[in-house]
């Protein structure tokens, strides 16, 4: 008896969530509503829990790209797509100085945040975010970002336990420092990988895809019956 409540109010909240994200989502449409939109929009929850009177507020932010901080290494070795995402969604503190008004609470008080992928794209746009500033400079980590070229799965990070597929099809890559570097770009037509270096193009094997100076990510997506608009 006790599970079968608990699971219907789960039901009750994620039906509410839904509800609301379909609400933001509309009013967005009706402001900027293309086919730029159909392709490269997405939107975020945003989950707040206060940790005094346990209330849980959210958020829903449109995005046209997904900005993924690089786990440290103190070594500087490889890390993985998977531990950017995880760092990106994983429960970060608030204190008081940096929370929003709770709602119940009518104060700031300390809280959780987190970060979830509400509605994905038909192409998602990954940015590693190889570059920080601190107070006095700018700089720009190298760590080597491994990442799949198929069936890369975002399911966990979204509102259902379902997969979400993408599949890569280009790469943006940047060589050199913060104050001197170099674009280039890696990009799947019908006849395999090319590699695009200004004004020369040549083949490229899979091998050769991964190295770290990937910027940006671009996947599109395998397994949605969404239809685009022509």
């Amino acid at each position: 008896m006790w599970l079968d409540f608990v699971l219907f109010h789960s039901f009750l909240i994620s039906k509410r969530l839904s509800e609301e994200a379909a609400a933001m989502w509309k009013k967005h449409l009706e402001r900027d509503d293309s086919i730029i939109v159909d392709l490269f929009s997405g939107q975020l929850r945003s989950s707040l829990h206060c940790s005094v009177c346990s209330h849980y507020s959210n958020t829903f932010d449109v995005f046209c790209d997904l900005s993924l901080p690089i786990p440290k290494r103190s070594s500087g070795g490889e890390v993985t797509l998977r531990e950017c995402l995880d760092l990106f969604s994983q429960e970060e503190k608030l204190d008081k100085e940096n929370s929003p008004m709770c709602e119940r609470c009518n104060r700031r008080t300390e809280c959780t945040k987190r970060l979830s992928i509400q509605r994905f794209p038909q192409v998602i746009v990954i940015h590693l975010n190889r570059f920080t500033t601190s107070r006095w400079s700018i700089s720009k980590s190298t760590v080597y970002v491994s990442f799949p070229l198929t069936n890369l799965d975002l399911g966990p990070y979204g509102p259902a336990d379902c997969a979400v597929l993408y599949d890569l099809y280009a790469i943006c890559n940047h060589a050199g420092t913060v104050n001197m570097g170099h674009y280039t770009a890696c990009c799947l037509d019908e006849n395999g990988w090319c590699f695009y270096n200004d004004s020369s193009v040549t083949p490229l094997t899979e091998n050769q895809l991964q190295t770290n100076q990937a910027y940006v990510l671009f996947y599109q997506r395998s397994n949605s019956t969404t239809t685009i608009r022509k």
